[in-house]
């Protein structure tokens, strides 16, 4: 018996529950702090809160960045742009992520994780 097709079909609801766009940047920066837009989408249908980080390409915890606020939470089918800022020397290479961490109006601690991450190249000045 295959297992595969059942898999997908349970896993797929839940792979397009939030997500975060753009995908994929190569950004030049003409400064030393850079700035980045993302919108981060619940594509659930009760409220979420989703924590926000960014890591090294090598997966380790990145510095140098900066958001407003760290956590949001956000109504079913519903969106939030977040600004980020990056301190730029060189080239960075960073994974930019945002994590659900909270479900439903009571917030309560989730329990399937999921974590969506957009690539990032800042290209700064030398």
């Amino acid at each position: 018996m295959r297992l595969w097709p059942l898999v997908v079909l349970l896993l797929s609801p839940m792979a397009l529950a939030h997500s975060m766009s753009p995908a994929f940047e190569v950004e030049q920066a003409l400064t030393e702090v850079h700035s980045k837009v993302y919108t981060l989408t619940n594509k659930y249908n009760y409220p979420a809160v989703f924590t926000m980080s960014v890591l090294n390409k090598d997966g380790t915890l990145a510095e140098g960045w900066r958001v407003d606020k760290d956590t949001y939470k956000l109504l079913p089918n519903s969106s939030r742009d977040v600004k980020i800022h990056f301190k730029v020397k060189g080239q960075r290479k960073l994974l930019v992520c945002s994590t659900l961490t909270e479900v439903g109006k009571k917030n309560e601690a989730a329990t399937i994780i999921t974590r969506v991450c957009s690539r990032l190249i800042i290209n700064g000045l030398s």
